[in-house]
């Protein structure tokens, strides 16, 4: 074969999306094709690259082996074609040719073209949804909730519902505190807040133990366990500062309020009401006001007494468990702090017990309580600060005298 036979029938042609070198016919040149190698559309043209291939396959001197080596370019009919199209459409690509204009595999005439698979499927969606809204608008009309023997409340009566039950809570608790003030504005009148300072304020000057029993409620009871308790603690007098008239409560004969005492510190103290025909005074629950424990805290650490005894502590949750409360699945721990000590003592009670019940209530609107139980050691106790809770005595630190209330 000449070289200029060969050179009129072939032109080697450069792809430009995946550069792979391959050859045309000469009268293929302007066709629109598919490159052999990536399969992208090609139009042959005459350009410099092309020129160039073809001065090169001109000076070869062995033309059949440089075009041996070559691919062919595949002619594609028409539905070929399209498809081809329609991918380059999807696929969004651009080839820039080697000339300053460049030719665009897409240009912004052409209108972009919906899959007819993404139509049907835009159609079947939209049908679910309104297959679905109308359900969920027929059924919630009309239909009983499920498991339920009433219709469902649409959003008119819900809101309707609500307000009369918020007029009703209003309501309902215009009169608890119209009851509770009512009560409070009695139990004010029946109080002689004079008296109660007076009281306080001798009980809190008392220079002696037996002048400090003439203020003391309940002495025939509580006489003994203050010559106990003072055994082991030094008696001082306390002092008086000020009474806080605007925190004093009332509840039936008992009234407590908020002391400062010489030394600047404020305590609470409790009191009772006690009238003897016409005659009325005042005692001081002296217990509460110390804080009376069975044994001092340094008595319990040394003794550790096995049989229940009575403790007035502050309880709050905690969830320490060793020794022997080691087994937190049996056992619910509570730390017990004890007032005017440096010594803290945990307390357990067994889980879903009366005591573990009764805690759980008690403490509900908060995590602190200040309580009555009655604790004691295991036997043969290895620690010094774990007791087990055989009883909670009652909330708060006062003893609840159980008498009726006699109005004057």
């Amino acid at each position: 074969m000449s070289e200029t036979a060969s050179s009129n029938r072939w032109i080697p042609f450069q792809c430009p999306s995946c550069f792979s070198l391959f050859r045309i016919k000469k009268g293929q040149l302007g066709q629109t094709g598919r490159c052999p190698i990536c399969s992208a559309v090609v139009q042959p043209c005459e350009n410099e690259n092309a020129r160039i291939l073809h001065q090169a396959a001109s000076q070869t001197t062995d033309d059949d082996k440089l075009l041996s080596k070559v691919a062919v370019a595949k002619e594609m009919t028409p539905d070929q074609l399209e498809k081809v199209e329609d991918g380059r459409r999807s696929r969004r690509r651009q080839y820039v040719a080697a000339d300053a204009e460049g030719t665009a595999w897409e240009n912004d005439a052409i209108s972009n073209k919906v899959s007819w698979k993404a139509v049907v499927s835009i159609v079947l969606s939209a049908f679910v949804l309104l297959t679905l809204g109308l359900f969920y608008y027929k059924n919630s009309g009309s239909s009983p909730m499920a498991g339920s023997s009433k219709p469902v409340i649409d959003r008119e009566k819900t809101d309707a519902l609500l307000d009369e039950i918020e007029k009703t809570n209003q309501n309902t608790k215009q009169i608890e505190d119209g009851e509770t003030a009512a009560l409070t504005v009695d139990d004010f009148e029946r109080f002689d807040n004079d008296k109660v300072e007076e009281t306080i304020k001798k009980f809190l000057m008392a220079e002696s133990l037996e002048e400090l029993k003439k203020y003391i409620r309940d002495i025939d009871r509580v006489g003994p366990l203050i010559d106990r308790y003072y055994e082991n603690v030094d008696y001082e007098v306390e002092g008086f500062d000020k009474l806080n008239k605007q925190q004093i409560l009332y509840q039936g004969d008992l009234v407590t309020a908020m002391v400062q005492k010489a030394n600047f510190l404020t305590s609470p103290i409790a009191l009772e009401r006690v009238v003897d025909g016409e005659k009325e005074s005042y005692k001081i629950d002296w217990e509460s006001f110390v804080g009376y424990c069975d044994y001092t805290p340094e008595q319990m650490r040394e003794k550790r007494p096995n049989k229940p005894f009575l403790m007035r502590v502050i309880v709050e949750p905690a969830s320490y468990y060793n020794y022997d409360f080691s087994d937190d699945r049996k056992w619910r721990s509570f730390g017990l702090e004890v007032k005017d000590s440096i010594y803290s003592f945990l307390g357990y009670v067994e889980r879903e017990s009366e005591q573990d019940k009764k805690f759980r209530v008690l403490m509900k609107n908060g995590r602190k309580l200040s309580c009555m139980v009655k604790v004691a050691y295991p036997v043969k106790s290895r620690s010094a600060d774990q007791l087990e809770i055989f009883e909670i005595v009652g909330d708060g630190w006062v003893i609840k005298q159980r008498k009726e209330r006699k109005d004057d």
